[in-house]
């Protein structure tokens, strides 16, 4: 992928991040008000969104679950990594499949009531999946823009 790509790719990675915490924003900027139902409808669609699972910082919230914040702050950091260093290699299935692991076994237990959620586990696992998922983002874009070329 060209490194242009990349760069469009990391930007709209992070706004996308940037987003999440639009609350903390308009603490700063009363502007920033009207994109907020916006935002919470747009999050709404891939985040549940429970209350509970919110993070919290300062009496403000994120609009993501803390899993889903971890997510895509992996995704933001190995988009960030990819505009130094281009990969060159490939990656296996499984190596997603190991990276989805804890999230899926602390989904699992949690569900369970094997033990109570916690955020810091939450936030860890997402974190973990999303900075191995995004090679895998990156590959399949990567893909898609060779077809498109032809």
């Amino acid at each position: 992928m060209k490194r242009s790509y990349s760069v469009i790719l990391f930007f709209l990675i992070l706004i996308w991040f940037l987003g999440i915490f639009i609350e903390w924003f308009i603490k700063i900027d009363e502007h920033f008000v009207f994109a907020l139902p916006y935002l919470q409808k747009t999050y709404s669609l891939v985040c549940h969104q429970e209350k509970s699972k919110l993070l919290l910082f300062g009496g403000i919230e994120t609009l993501t679950c803390a899993r889903c914040t971890g997510i895509y702050l992996g995704l933001l950091i190995s988009s960030l990594l990819v505009l130094f260093t281009l990969p060159k290699w490939k990656l296996h299935i499984n190596v997603l499949l190991i990276a989805a692991a804890p999230m899926i076994v602390d989904v699992l237990l949690t569900s369970f009531n094997i033990y109570a959620y916690s955020k810091l586990i939450a936030f860890s696992t997402g974190l973990l999946l999303g900075s191995f998922g995004f090679f895998y983002l990156y590959a399949g874009l990567n893909n898609l823009i060779l077809e498109l070329k032809r």
